[in-house]
C-alpha cells in the first residue's frame, strides 16, 4: 500500500512541475457544416411510359410513325427550405437517334430534343421528345426557363426539353431567373415516333427502349 501511495505522490509532483510551464495561449475551433436543401425528385409509376403492344401492320412503311403523347407526373420536394434548382436530361440511348424523326411533331424541335428509342438487330427503333408542362408550386404557376451549361444566360423556354448540357428551371415572375421554392409539381409529356416500317425488322418483336436520366442540381 505504501508503494502505491508513494507512486501516486510522485506523479502528482510531476504534473505540478509540468503545469509550471503551461502556455498562455489557446486555440479556438469553430465547426459546422452548411448543407444544401434536401430536395427529392420523383416520377410517378417509376418514370415508365408504356405504349404496350403496337401491331406492326399499323406502321407506315415509308414514313415516320408518331404515337399518341403520354405523360408522367413530376414532383420535387425540398421540405421547408426554399431552394433554387434545375434539371438536366441525359439521353442514355443517344447512339440510336434517328435523324429528322421529330419533324412531324411540329415546329421548334431540333436534334437536341431527339432522344433515342434503342436498337433491335442493329436497326434503330425511333425517337421521342420531352415537354415540361403544367409547372406549379403550391397555388402559383411557374414558367419554364433554360440555359446552356451552368453559366449561360437564362432565357424563356416553350417547354421543349433539349438534352444536357441544357439546364431547365422555372420562374414565378417577369424576371427570367430561377424561383426559390420548396416544392414543384408538373408533367413530363413524352411524344414518341417509331421509325419507318421498312427500316425495322418486323419479322421479330421490336422492343421500344428509350431511356433518359433526370439530374437535379442546385443553382
Amino acid at each position: 500500500m505504501k508503494r502505491i501511495v508513494g507512486l501516486t505522490f510522485g506523479i502528482a509532483c510531476l504534473a505540478a512541475a509540468l503545469n509550471a510551464h503551461a502556455t498562455t495561449g489557446a486555440e479556438l475551433i469553430v465547426r459546422g457544416t452548411i448543407k444544401p436543401a434536401a430536395c427529392n425528385l420523383s416520377l410517378s409509376a417509376g418514370g415508365i411510359i408504356d405504349y404496350g403492344n403496337i401491331p406492326s401492320g399499323s406502321l407506315l412503311p415509308t414514313a415516320f410513325n408518331p404515337l399518341s403523347p403520354k405523360t408522367a407526373p413530376l414532383s420535387v420536394s425540398c421540405g421547408t427550405t426554399p431552394a433554387k434548382f434545375g434539371l438536366r436530361f441525359v439521353d442514355l440511348q443517344a447512339s440510336s437517334k434517328v435523324t429528322g424523326i421529330l419533324g412531324d411533331l411540329g415546329t421548334g424541335y431540333t436534334e437536341a430534343h431527339n432522344y433515342g428509342l434503342g436498337t433491335v438487330a442493329g436497326r434503330k427503333t425511333g425517337g421521342f421528345a420531352i415537354n415540361l408542362k403544367d409547372l406549379r408550386t403550391s397555388s402559383t404557376t411557374l414558367y419554364p426557363i433554360m440555359r446552356v451549361g451552368t453559366t449561360g444566360t437564362w432565357q424563356n423556354s416553350d417547354g421543349k426539353v433539349a438534352q444536357s448540357p441544357s439546364q431547365y428551371s422555372w420562374r414565378n415572375g417577369a424576371t427570367v431567373t430561377p424561383a426559390s421554392i420548396t416544392q414543384l409539381t408538373g408533367t413530363l409529356e413524352v411524344r414518341a415516333v417509331i421509325n419507318k416500317g421498312q427500316d425495322l425488322d418486323l419479322g421479330r418483336d421490336t422492343v421500344i427502349d428509350g431511356r433518359a436520366t433526370l439530374e437535379l442540381s442546385y443553382i
